[in-house]
């Protein structure tokens, strides 16, 4: 589960030298609520209270996040493996078709893998 870091939080805060009261008084944030969120005490603040923070500090929200290091994060093997991956994820029928491929047996792969070179042809 991707979770609000408050080790990034803070290491933001300190590369800009700021503290929780300037913080809090540039965003207009309660200083408890700065607290609280920088110390990992509010694990769930408001988009817009994470904004204000993320604008004052000159980063992004996603910048505060830990993501969560499942699987479906993408390691490609190269730039060519990227570029078939996200071909497939932003086109539907290529979705399907990868989906529908992907268990064969050699024997069929190799049948599917002709009958799409003589398409293309």
């Amino acid at each position: 589960m991707n979770t609000l870091s408050k080790e990034k939080l803070n290491s933001h805060k300190i590369k800009k030298g700021l503290t929780n009261l300037k913080i809090s008084q540039l965003t207009n944030i309660p200083i408890s609520n700065i607290d609280k969120i920088f110390s990992g005490a509010n694990k769930n603040p408001t988009l817009d209270t994470l904004q204000k923070i993320a604008n004052i500090l000159d980063c992004s929200i996603d910048d505060f996040i830990d993501y969560d290091k499942s699987p479906v994060t993408p390691a490609y093997v190269d730039i060519q493996t990227k570029e078939i991956s996200c071909a497939i994820q932003k086109n539907k029928t290529l979705k399907n078709i990868f989906n529908n491929i992907k268990d064969l047996k050699e024997d069929d792969l190799e049948l599917f893998l002709n009958l799409s070179e003589r398409l293309k042809n």
